[in-house]
């Protein structure tokens, strides 16, 4: 999509954020009368469209474009321009931006291609631009892009014909690093009355990024919601801080990344290289700042618009009403699924609700039946008691495909009960084409959250509910503390065994199963009686980080018969393998829930703990998330809630297991791994945790460390 930026974000100038979504002038720099031509397009759309501020075609081979004066540069227009935009061939780029920087341009967008996509060559062309813009204290936006739309004022300067003339004003402001997507949004949103603050497409971002944008945007005044398609992150603590930042302003930030394929692990040798993906990976992280990452084009533009228009409910609980028993349960059906809660109704409200009722039993999701036909004083009745009912913190009204007659007499009433209501509060109402059109056109004229199908509604509300938990951790997490480096000891190997992996995190404080190791089976015996029956062997060789693979594991061994059956076995697979024996470990036996905690080093986003369900399952079962290190016990705590293991340990069939134990853990491992920046890669698997109060222990550990920091 967009080539990496190779320009630092240590030093980031002042976005003026007016000069990107309002400029009061622009210049359109290789502006031309050519209709069918690509240069012409963004005169043709300012035109168009009404934009009513100062625009300055510039193009020395004409005197006047579109019936307005043509300069040959931008210094001779003579009076302030705010933001210029760059149509001209690659090679007449530099020159151009010279030419802005010299004018005092405030924001340069360049539409051209041919930079950092385009090898070493076009990189080092990308960072000349840069360059130029900062010594007049200009900023940059691009180049590869289309530049910036911006609603309210009528600024569309974006070279394409393929964009909206008719706009509907709103809240949400769309930052994308695809031109292509940045229209369709756009258009997919006006298209279905998502009032829009504006978006920017920012192309390779060799100067403004995405960070500076989401910090531009915490600030303003017109944005209520900040969404993001994306394919990565250029400077991931820039964007935290920004993304921090908007969270204190009340600004939701919504994502939605593409480039998803989990194909590059999988040559790890580590149980956690193998499962961070980049996705998995990047979901984890945003949802540990606080980032709603979304799934569809469709649930990032109605989620945005549903935040911009309602607050974040104080639960999952959902009341759900209908005309219809069928989509009653439908919906019902797809909320659970959706991890929504739909409670029951208490004593108070369905004695409340019975008065009126003719016919069935007020319920959870509530069938307004035939009652409500021609019937609008039972619907009001209806509608204001369940509003008062304190089961239900949001609540979906489901319309079936009404055609004039219904929608005319009974919508109104459900727009004005969603408007009043103090908890969020949508409609969905399923569209048919040549049917639902009059009421498409009632719910568009009032003001309350609606949806063309339940499934869309139902998906909206649960990410509202979903961000409103990923906030709130956030927020108490607060930012990344650093923590001392530990050094590499000396004499520990780049592959370690298992033996000395979990001496070093021994070392550390970090609780490990008692163990001896044994050069040979000598010995065994005694070592073995001084451990306890029964017990764990396994046969140690260079080189073999899983040893169950290779059936070098022996669990539950009761007797010196046994251990000698499993000594001999490990001998002939050694044998039969070719491979180097450094030892016989013979440790404790732990029972209890078996989970893995990891750790690995993303370049983009820095040491992270990965935690999941472990032992033979870390790769079978899809049950892991990320974290930065360090973590809180808190984020630690979150983490586990999110995996099916979580809930294991949370209890099961009466079985509670020590889930603090475990919680400590984590966030010494995060520590220790964040401060040992010379270890690529660990697996503590499985970590066996007991019931409560019995512990958390490492029980096997892998280590991989990085070849270069060998003294």
């Amino acid at each position: 999509m967009n080539a990496p930026t190779l320009t630092s974000t240590a030093n980031r100038l002042p976005l003026d954020l007016a000069s990107v979504l309002a400029p009061r002038s622009i210049a359109v720099v290789g502006a031309s009368g050519n209709e069918a031509g690509y240069s012409s397009r963004s005169l043709t759309n300012l035109l168009r469209t009404g934009y009513a501020g100062r625009i300055f075609p510039v193009n020395p081979r004409h005197t006047e474009l579109g019936g307005l004066a043509c300069y040959p540069s931008v210094r001779a227009i003579g009076e302030p321009v705010d933001a210029a935009i760059l149509l001209v061939r690659s090679d007449l780029v530099p020159d151009a931006v010279r030419d802005c920087v010299d004018a005092g341009v405030k924001v340069i967008t360049v539409c051209s291609a041919g930079f950092a996509e385009d090898g070493e060559a076009g990189r080092a062309r990308q960072r000349e631009l840069v360059e130029l813009a900062r010594t007049g204290g200009s900023r940059l936006l691009g180049p590869n892009c289309i530049g910036a739309v911006g609603v309210a004022e009528k600024v569309v300067a974006c070279p394409t014909l393929n964009i909206t003339d008719v706009f509907t004003p709103g809240a949400v402001s769309i930052i994308s690093q695809s031109g292509g997507m940045a229209v369709n949004l756009f258009n997919r949103a006006q298209g279905a009355g998502i009032g829009i603050r504006g978006f920017v497409s920012v192309g390779n971002e060799a100067d403004i990024d995405v960070a500076d944008l989401v910090d531009a945007l915490a600030d303003d005044e017109h944005t209520k919601v900040i969404v993001l398609f994306v394919e990565e992150l250029r400077d991931v603590p820039a964007f935290t801080a920004a993304v921090a930042k908007a969270h204190r302003a009340g600004k939701p930030v919504l994502a939605l990344k593409v480039g998803r394929s989990e194909a590059g692990a999988r040559s790890s040798l580590s149980h956690t290289g193998a499962l961070a993906g980049s996705y998995r990976v990047f979901r984890s992280v945003m949802e540990q700042i606080g980032v709603l990452v979304v799934d569809s084009v469709d649930a990032l533009i109605h989620t945005a618009d549903l935040m911009a228009k309602v607050e974040p409910p104080a639960s999952n609980r959902i009341l759900i009403v209908s005309p219809s028993g069928g989509e009653c349960s439908y919906a019902a059906d797809r909320a659970s699924e959706l991890g929504l809660e739909v409670p029951a109704l208490g004593e108070d409200t369905i004695r409340a609700l019975s008065r009126d009722m003719r016919f069935g039993t007020p319920s959870n999701p509530f069938d307004l039946t035939g009652q409500v036909i021609g019937n609008s004083g039972f619907l009001r009745s209806v509608l204001d008691e369940l509003e008062r009912a304190p089961e239900f913190d949001l609540a979906l009204y489901a319309i079936p495909t009404w055609g004039a007659h219904d929608a005319e007499r009974l919508l109104p009433g459900f727009i004005a009960a969603a408007e009043a209501s103090t908890k969020p509060t949508v409609i969905s109402a399923w569209t048919a084409a040549n049917l639902t059109q009059r009421g498409e056109q009632v719910l568009a004229a009032g003001r309350a959250a609606h949806f063309g199908s339940v499934d869309a509604a139902l998906t909206a509300l649960s990410h509202l509910v979903r961000w409103a938990g990923l906030r709130s951790a956030a927020t108490a997490a607060g930012p990344r503390g650093g923590t001392a480096a530990v050094p590499r000891p000396a004499g520990l190997p780049d592959l370690p065994t298992e033996h000395q992996a979990k001496a070093f995190l021994r070392r550390h404080g970090l609780p490990v199963s008692r163990e001896v190791l044994l050069k040979d089976a000598a010995g065994a015996a005694g070592a073995a009686a001084g451990i306890g029956w029964p017990l764990v062997a396994k046969q140690l060789c260079a080189g073999v980080v899983h040893k169950s693979d290779l059936g070098l594991v022996r669990v539950g061994v009761r007797g010196e018969a046994d251990l000698a059956r499993a000594v001999g076995d490990f001998a002939d697979i050694v044998a039969a393998q070719g491979l180097e024996s450094e030892g016989l470990l013979l440790a404790e036996l732990r029972e209890g829930a078996e989970v893995i905690i990891g750790g690995i080093r993303d370049p983009r986003f820095g040491p992270l703990v990965m935690i999941g369900a472990g032992g033979v399952l870390a790769e079978l079962v899809d049950d892991v998330v990320f974290r930065q290190c360090p973590l809180t016990r808190e984020e630690a705590g979150g983490a586990l809630d999110e995996l099916a293991v979580g809930r294991l340990l949370r209890g099961h069939r009466g079985t509670r297991y020590d889930r603090e134990s475990l919680i400590g853990l984590i966030v010494d491992f995060s520590e220790l791994f964040a401060a040992s920046g010379w270890l690529q890669q660990a697996d503590l698997n499985p970590v066996i945790v007991s019931e409560a109060p019995g512990g958390a222990v490492i029980v096997d550990a892998a280590l991989i460390l990085d070849p270069s920091t060998k003294e």
